[in-house]
């Protein structure tokens, strides 16, 4: 247990009156370097210069004159590595405590009372939710579960880009393919929306307006309303297919409606951090480590994107009030972080407060070859698409189990094998698994000291190590907002589980072992099952 571990080092570090230095402690490659390891002495010569291995055992004996000594056992390996060992009175402790408070024993303590936002999806009304929005909405909605269950205060927030150039052109694609289907010969710019769902709603339009939109003077507005709010439902529609919902859906079209962009750039202009050049008004951004200037009016008066992104989020600090937000961006946008900081810095925001995650591309696995998106060319993969194929729960599964710094290659036939091979079959199957053992069973007492001491056999003890990291798991995974920390706690508990049951009985001929692994598979059935509601899965029953 990491929390076990750090104090008894930062304690070394205090005693011994060193500076203190980036040690960290990691799970070693295999179980015979422990069950945790540090590189605290390794990092600290080079402070101090003293050889590595004296610091180890310097450290190991400052270990053993101490209450540490009954918690783990440690061992010291070249080239100064310190490798702790949990003694089985803590793994029963702990694991006791597990088993009596349940969801309490995960979650966090003195939680400070901070108000986080997570802004996800947010993709552009233009068009169907592809793969890639689909795995932004599965991290952004992973992540505002895991903070939510260890008790920070959490909104969810769509933001509707329902302004500009973009809209512009969604209802002139809708009304030119409208034209057409009435047999108008018309000319299809390339940067108009290419897809078959602008035909469909052309179709519903010439239902309700029959030809008339072609002479009336708002046809170009009435189409976009129409687009706009039928690519919305769908894209709702998508999300609750997908077990996402949102507390706030927020209209860019709404900062313009109540002057909250030239409110902000009249705040910026007040500030002395914007200025006039070739027509434009450009904002100071260099003056905050952003790489150059950037415009927020252009020489034909309409404001930039920056503009309505700069008031939004100042909406977001300012008028609402959140002490952290979270943005989960496509990577392609990767250039926009410095200046939107830079903005939020001129406004006097402590740009610390916005944390920005860039979701890497997501690459979908189809007879060998990948398939590469683009809405307005309409070569992508809807995601209702990918969910009928290999179901909600396995994409939610594949779309969290990388880095979201990582590419994502979705391989759709591994993922529809009811196998074994399958990650997501695998996990669900250890909790059905249990759940089939615990029908013929009738052991109904809880665990108790007496009982964890008959678990004994390596594939228990490990199978326990393994939920009781779990813990450490969920607690990095918030703190480095990095889900596929949890996919990773689980396949190795049920890994863990599967070697315990191809080993051993459950339900054998001694009643009280018995009843002791009882207890131990309902905790694992448990972690289990809180874990994948982490990410949005459903633990199954039977499989």
């Amino acid at each position: 247990m990491k929390f076990l571990i750090k104090p008894i080092i930062d304690k070394y570090l205090e005693n011994k009156s060193y500076e203190y230095v980036n040690y960290s402690i990691d799970y070693p490659p295999e179980a015979v370097f422990g069950d945790y390891s540090t590189n605290l002495a390794m990092v600290l010569a080079k402070k101090i210069k003293q050889n590595p291995i004296n610091i180890a055992q310097d450290f190991k004996a400052f270990c053993e004159n101490s209450e540490f000594s009954n918690k783990f056992k440690i061992k010291i390996e070249k080239p100064g590595f310190i490798n702790f060992f949990l003694t089985n009175e803590t793994i029963s402790k702990e694991f006791l405590t597990l088993s009596q408070k349940k969801e309490l024993y995960f979650k966090l303590k003195d939680i400070p009372e901070k108000k986080i936002q997570i802004e996800f999806v947010s993709a552009n009304p233009t068009g169907p939710l592809h793969i890639g929005h689909g795995r932004g909405a599965a991290i952004g909605d992973s992540l505002a579960r895991i903070l939510s269950f260890l008790g920070y205060n959490v909104v969810k927030e769509y933001y509707i880009n329902d302004a500009g150039y973009q809209m512009h052109m969604l209802g002139f694609s809708t009304f030119l393919r409208y034209k057409e289907l009435l047999g108008q010969k018309i000319e299809f710019p390339q940067d108009a929306y290419q897809g078959e769902y602008i035909k469909d709603i052309a179709r519903d339009l010439i239902k309700t307006y029959q030809d008339n939109l072609l002479s009336m003077d708002n046809a170009i507005d009435i189409c976009l309303d129409k687009a706009k709010n039928t690519i919305m439902n769908d894209i709702l529609h998508d999300m609750e297919n997908f077990k996402v919902t949102f507390d706030v859906f927020f209209s860019e079209s709404s900062l313009f409606q109540n002057n909250e962009v030239e409110h902000t750039i009249e705040l910026l202009k007040s500030k002395g951090f914007t200025y006039e050049k070739d027509g434009a008004l450009w904002l100071k951004t260099t003056q905050f480590n952003d790489d150059k200037d950037r415009v927020l009016i252009k020489q034909d008066g309409k404001y930039t994107y920056l503009s309505s992104d700069i008031a939004y989020h100042k909406n977001k600090f300012l008028k609402r009030g959140f002490d952290m937000v979270i943005d989960i961006w496509g990577s392609d946008h990767h250039g926009y972080v410095a200046r939107l900081k830079a903005a939020l810095e001129a406004l006097g925001i402590d740009s610390k407060k916005l944390i920005i995650l860039l979701v890497q591309f997501v690459n979908l696995i189809q007879e060998n070859n990948k398939i590469s998106m683009s809405t307005r060319k309409a070569t992508y993969i809807e995601l209702k698409e990918l969910i009928k194929e290999i179901g909600t729960d396995a994409a939610r599964f594949i779309f969290v189990s990388k880095s979201i710094n990582s590419h994502l290659d979705i391989d759709i036939s591994l993922l529809k094998k009811k196998s074994m091979d399958n990650p997501v079959y695998y996990i669900q199957y250890a909790h059905a698994r249990i759940m089939s053992i615990l029908e013929k069973s009738n052991c109904n007492n809880e665990l108790d000291e007496s009982m964890i001491k008959l678990l004994q056999e390596t594939e228990e003890i490990n199978l326990i190590k393994s939920l009781l990291q779990f813990k450490e798991y969920l607690h990095d995974s918030a703190k480095t907002l990095e889900p596929y920390l949890i996919t990773k706690s689980l396949l190795m508990i049920s890994e863990k589980l599967h070697q315990f049951y191809n080993k051993h009985k459950v339900i054998g001929e001694n009643k009280d072992l018995s009843c002791a692994r009882v207890g131990l598979i309902k905790t694992v059935a448990f972690v289990l099952a809180l874990g994948l509601s982490l990410i949005g899965i459903q633990a199954k029953n039977k499989m």
